[in-house]
């Protein structure tokens, strides 16, 4: 089992915080790999948040409070480090849909998709995919 599963929330929250300051000073490519690996370590269980009711969707302190990992709950955990990190206006987050699937995945600068491939940095332009529903910022709480 995943030290994600067998620590406390407090050492949940910690975690992220270390790893957000962890970010500060690397340029764009390394930060977003890291973002991506991270992640990727976030143990996936059941759906647990509606990606269609935003004004629903927890906070990240309250996802790994809970442990709340499902795909949607772990794209929103990246969409909210990546804000912190490279700012508001650079990073969104989506429904898409893959043609078989719907995603929730953050994207950066329009061309950077998140959680399409567990631990990956995706090029949008790679891959078949439609916005369905982008979520504008006044939707969704902030953190800073």
């Amino acid at each position: 089992m995943s030290e994600w599963n067998n620590s406390s929330a407090e050492e949940r929250i910690e975690k992220w915080r270390e790893f957000r300051e962890s970010l500060n000073g690397l340029d764009d490519e390394e930060l977003l790999n890291n973002v991506a690996q991270f992640f990727a370590t976030v143990p996936l269980g059941a759906r647990c948040i509606d990606f269609y009711t935003p004004d629903s969707w927890p906070t990240p302190w309250e996802l790994l409070y809970h442990k709340l990992y499902c795909p949607s709950s772990i794209s929103l955990l990246i969409y909210h480090t990546l804000c912190i990190a490279l700012g508001n206006d650079r990073v969104q987050i989506v429904l898409a849909d893959t043609g078989t699937d719907r995603l929730l995945v953050p994207i950066v600068d329009k061309k950077y998709i998140f959680n399409y491939e567990l631990g990956k940095v995706n090029k949008i332009k790679d891959h078949q995919i439609e916005v369905i529903d982008n979520f504008a910022d006044a939707e969704i709480e902030q953190v800073q």
